[in-house]
């Protein structure tokens, strides 16, 4: 090959390096790289290690070619693992060509410039270079984004009218039922619900229109107190029994129950921990926040229409949702991605998914904050948003930072005080990390002190017993008697026990204490909250934190006088 043969190959390397790398920098932001439910990370996470990576390959090549081709090939070969997973297949095939034709011809230039023995090492560095580029990105991906615990057993269910459905704001005498039809011309469904497995003496609903994705949302009333129902869709009169739900409406008075407890799944997890949580047939399950790691940062409704179908349509969570009804509020990466707050873009599209595809307990108003209430028996559960409500946590003025926002925050005090005036037990449901030590900048309540102790004030001040904390966020099962968590000023020993119980399939994180009970940070992990109650002048409590086997990692009783 001639000098100016290879000057001129040279310089198209060159040239395509750097398009590459804007490619890398830029593309996304551009949307040029479209990546899948889930994909995100690619964008924001990733992408500076690999321009930092390209950028390096493209100063070495300027003197020393197989140098500059090796560092580009194992690049590219990582680059390739993390693309072909996050990006749809034609925004990987671009990055992956991008990157990879600056190493052959860098590499194939430099091995040219040798002796027959320098040009087998050369091809054999480069080699190399591939081989370790595509395990190592192989090995991180699994590690950052892949399962935390085996997989599930739950059989794919085959095509139906309907993609997924899932129930939740059930009542005494009701519930809400929440569905995706697969029929784009479908022009109405009804819920049908009933006792017998075919539901031939199932009740029908009123008709309702899908709207343009398909959704629709159900509604049920006049049901008997805690009784178990059976329900399913129908889509222009054909009942769909193969995606058929139960539900068992809230018992009426002292009742005995448990309340399974789960936050943070991967996007697409079908762990076997959702099986698990379905085995111990909870009366109803309780997502405190990052029900998926979608991290949407556009203000783009279909993008949380992408990973809500994911997510609702995954084999073992699609099981537990037809079973279980669910109440749930979200956490950060599920309302707009990591430590996100109001100012985020995606925060419109958040607020218009979550209304459309949850079925909540009623809500403030169709922009407020998602925090919500409801009664079982003698027990009043209060959930709280950290996320649409707050002031930035990079705020300056912590006396001016707030978690909850004014109205959110008044709410939460009249139900505390009204509850416990009504209720034996008050479970506030706070998907943030409360036992933690001040630092400014925290995403969690230690970097908004001051609302901190004006909650614990006012606890404390009106007397408020009888309350227990159900956390998220930490990747963690952890445990606290109440020790730890008291920040009021008064100096009266006033805490209240708090309950974390994650993650479900991420990887372990250990937030906060000291927690009396310890801490066991893994995926693969859930929480049973149960209650006995009998009708006494006490009730019992139990916490158990467990693994995607069944297994109690740790457990806690505590027993509740009721008020006379």
């Amino acid at each position: 090959m001639s000098p100016s043969t290879q000057r001129v190959l040279n310089g198209l390397a060159w040239g395509w390096a750097v398009l590459g790398v804007a490619l890398l920098a830029f593309g996304g932001d551009m949307g040029l790289l479209d990546h899948r439910p889930g994909g995100a990370a690619f964008e924001t996470e990733e992408r500076p290690i690999f321009v930092a990576l390209f950028g390096a390959a493209l100063l070495a090549a300027l003197r020393w070619r197989i140098v500059g081709g090796t560092i580009a090939a194992l690049t590219a070969a990582g680059v390739g693992v993390f693309a072909a997973q996050q990006l749809r297949p034609v925004g990987a095939v671009a990055v992956i060509v991008a990157l990879a034709v600056p190493a052959v011809v860098w590499l194939a230039l430099g091995i040219g410039e040798r002796r027959p023995p320098g040009a087998a090492l050369g091809a054999l560095v480069a080699i190399g270079a591939v081989v370790a580029g595509a395990l190592v990105a192989d090995a991180v991906y699994d590690g950052v984004f892949g399962p935390t615990h085996p997989g599930s057993d739950t059989a794919p269910l085959p095509d139906s009218p309907i993609e997924w459905v899932w129930s939740g704001a059930v009542t005494e005498t009701g519930f809400s039922v929440v569905a995706r039809v697969t029929d784009g011309d479908a022009s109405e469904a009804r819920l049908v619900v009933g006792q017998d497995a075919d539901l031939g003496d199932g009740r029908r609903g009123r008709a309702v229109t899908p709207d343009g994705h398909g959704v629709v949302r159900l509604e049920v009333s006049g049901l008997e107190p805690g009784t178990a129902y059976r329900y399913a869709v129908e889509v222009d009169g054909v009942v769909d029994l193969v995606r058929r739900g139960s539900a068992r409406t809230l018992p009426r008075g002292p009742s005995s129950f448990t309340v399974a407890v789960g936050g943070d799944a991967r996007v697409g997890s079908d762990g076997a921990v959702f099986d698990t949580i379905r085995a111990t047939d909870p009366l109803l399950y309780l997502i405190t926040g990052d029900l998926h790691y979608g991290d949407v940062a556009e203000n783009d409704v279909g993008r949380f229409e992408e990973v809500l179908d994911l997510t609702l349509s995954r084999p073992a969570q699609a099981a537990l949702y037809r079973s279980t009804p669910v109440a749930y509020v979200w956490d950060d990466h599920d309302f707009g991605g990591n430590d996100s707050d109001p100012t985020v873009e995606s925060a419109p599209a958040a607020q218009e998914a979550y209304r459309r595809y949850v079925p909540h307990y009623p809500l403030a108003g169709p922009t407020s904050p998602v925090y919500q209430a409801f009664t079982i028996g003698r027990v009043r559960f209060v959930l709280t948003d950290g996320r649409s409500g707050r002031t930035p946590a990079s705020a300056a003025d912590d006396a001016a930072k707030t978690m909850l926002g004014v109205d959110q925050k008044a709410w939460l005090k009249q139900q505390l005080l009204d509850a416990d005036d009504t209720h034996a037990l008050i479970v506030w449901v706070n998907p943030l990390p409360w036992i933690t030590e001040p630092s400014a900048g925290s995403d969690g309540w230690g970097g908004y002190t001051t609302e901190r102790r004006e909650l614990a004030d006012f606890i404390s001040d009106n007397d408020i017993d009888g309350l227990l904390m159900i956390a998220g966020d930490a990747h963690m099962l952890a445990i606290d008697d109440g020790t730890n968590s008291d920040f009021s000023d008064d100096g009266i020993a006033n805490g209240f026990p708090v309950f974390h119980a994650a993650a479900l399939d991420r990887g372990g994180e250990t937030k906060g204490g000291p927690y009396t009970e310890g801490a066991i940070p893994g995926g693969g992990q859930f929480g049973l909250f149960t209650v006995t109650d009998d009708g006494g002048d006490t009730i019992v409590v139990s916490l158990s934190g467990r693994n995607w086997a069944g297994e109690e990692l740790m457990a806690y009783e505590l027993e509740v006088p009721v008020a006379g």
